[in-house]
């Protein structure tokens, strides 16, 4: 599809011009010029952020509750259609109904162009785990009722450890008007193959699976209008968050030169159906290709679950898109963090789809990081943001352990780069493995909390003070300790989708807070 850079030149003349909320935002946090740092001489490094937040930086929290959402809480609409045909009987699959498998981002929720609050558009993930298994799933958008009962102990009163969510309405994400077009020809994975007869409306109504896209980014501007970041191909397109129908054909990443100038090619993956001759994709037999046949192509190779995990709606309007990583099968190994781009919402139509607008800079990890989960923007601000970190822990509940948890929320500033490009006003604030909890809210008797879980793929920034932070559950592949889940309390609820609410001492998210202070 097309690179579009319709607009360039009026918003480049436009950024030239700080606005109010930009000048406030300057004061508010005194941030400092990226001229005014020169002595600043360590050597340029790929696998490390040249200033680490120690834990001293980590800012008073709290946490309010617990919540979570069954995986076998199955809406109208995902029962009664097969599911899992290609992941080889794990979990008892396959199934007589489309699983809740955790969500892969939450932004908020909006009715007559207003937030509302409490509740929210969770972005499903795209399966089972790759493209090569998940042409069974149908990709969906869930309006979810997301609260926590929390007095502080008032009158000694305590609330159950784990609250469900309610499921409001579930919107299968679909192409009836057929803008889904690969650049060979290739269609959706439903003109091809579908498991039985039980998919037959999800056919006519061109719904599209895992084998399409792997969507891990939601960028919502209002109830009917939202880009989508994929992290399969990588690509970007627009959608009706309500409705689920998709409003233009996607676009896809731009490639960089050393300088960050876009160089004229395109990301792609193994994943990408582009590599895929249209016999095998009607035969059902190209689910992935190998890296030779990326590398032979016209663009340029990265990792297949390396796309857009952080997709964020700036205060601007634009959206800053992360990729998940420079790590595995991929060609950016050697940069120095993982790429963020500035896209363009477009409005919604063909004619005016999503656009790659320019690169903004590189975004540096923690040590032994090496994945962005999600990024939630800091209310009213065009330059900060939450972003969470994570690795692969769990690998097992053995220790000494192959991986230990790294799994952090910082705030980063997107404008203030490095000669190399490096984003390097950078916080964390967090640590996912070490929360606060004394109001003893989960009832144990112990004061702290543990968000363990491989792919905290969620957060939000809900206000001043509070986060709301969920999982990804990865089902059927729940059980990432290897433990006996039967034996435990809450076995059911870890390995259902399950969000934790923690909110700060201080209002660190008012623009007004020094919270990026040295």
């Amino acid at each position: 599809m097309r690179f579009c850079a319709s607009s360039i030149a009026a918003l480049l003349l436009a950024s030239a011009i700080p606005s109010m909320a930009d000048a406030k935002e300057l004061r508010a946090r005194n941030l400092k010029s990226s001229k005014s740092d020169k002595s600043d001489k360590s050597p340029k490094s790929p696998k490390s952020p040249k200033k680490l937040s120690p834990s001293a930086d980590y800012q008073d929290h709290y946490l309010v509750g617990l919540l979570n959402y069954p995986n076998d809480a199955i809406p109208d609409i995902l029962n009664g259609v097969t599911s899992g045909t290609y992941i080889n009987g794990d979990g008892g699959a396959p199934w007589n109904y489309i699983p809740s498998v955790g969500f892969s981002d939450i932004e908020p929720f909006y009715a007559n162009g207003k937030k509302v609050r409490g509740e929210f558009f969770c972005l499903s993930d795209n399966g089972y785990g790759s493209s090569s298994n998940s042409a069974d799933y149908a990709l969906n958008i869930v309006h979810m009722k997301i609260q926590k009962p929390f007095t502080y102990r008032h009158g000694e009163g305590t609330f159950e450890t784990y609250t469900e969510t309610e499921n409001l309405g579930t919107a299968l994400i679909h192409d009836p008007n057929g803008y889904i077009r690969w650049e060979n020809g290739a269609d959706i994975q439903v003109a091809y193959n579908v498991p039985d007869s039980s998919w037959d409306t999800y056919k006519s109504l061109r719904v599209l699976t895992g084998r399409d896209f792997d969507v891990e980014g939601l960028a919502v501007i209002n109830e009917n209008f939202a880009i989508v970041g994929d992290e399969l191909m990588p690509a970007i397109f627009a959608v009706n968050p309500s409705t689920g129908v998709v409003l233009t054909p996607f676009v896809r990443t731009p490639d960089i030169d050393e300088h960050g100038n876009f160089n004229g090619k395109f990301l792609s993956t193994r994943g990408d159906k582009v590599h895929c001759s249209i016999a095998a994709l009607e035969a059902n037999t190209c689910m992935a290709v190998d890296s030779a046949t990326v590398d032979q192509s016209q663009y340029r190779r990265h990792d297949a679950s390396g796309g857009y995990e952080g997709f964020s709606l700036l205060a601007d309007g634009t959206i800053a898109a992360f990729l998940e990583k420079y790590s595995g099968d991929t060609t950016l190994s050697d940069e120095p963090g993982v790429r963020v781009y500035k896209v363009l919402p477009g409005n919604g139509t063909p004619g005016n789809p999503p656009s790659f607008h320019s690169f903004m800079g590189y975004y540096p990890f923690e040590l032994n990081g090496g994945n962005i989960a999600d990024v939630s923007p800091i209310p009213g601000s065009s330059r900060l943001v939450a972003v969470i970190e994570r690795n692969g822990f769990p690998s097992g509940s053995l220790f000494p352990a192959p991986v230990m948890p790294a799994n952090k929320l910082c705030v980063v500033d997107l404008e203030d780069v490095d000669e190399d490009m490096v984003m390097r006003n950078k916080k964390c604030i967090l640590n996912y493995h070490k929360v606060s909890d004394p109001w003893d809210v989960d009832g144990n008797g112990i004061f702290q909390y543990a968000q363990t879980q491989v792919t905290n793929e969620q957060v939000i920034v809900v206000d001043d003070y509070c986060i709301i932070a969920g999982t990804d559950t990865n089902f059927p592949y729940t059980n990432q300790f290897n433990v006996d889940v039967t034996e435990l309390p809450y076995g059911q609820e870890v390995t259902d989708t399950r969000w934790m609410v923690v909110c700060f001492q201080e209002p660190i998210f008012n623009l007004d807070y020094p919270l990026m202070d040295d």
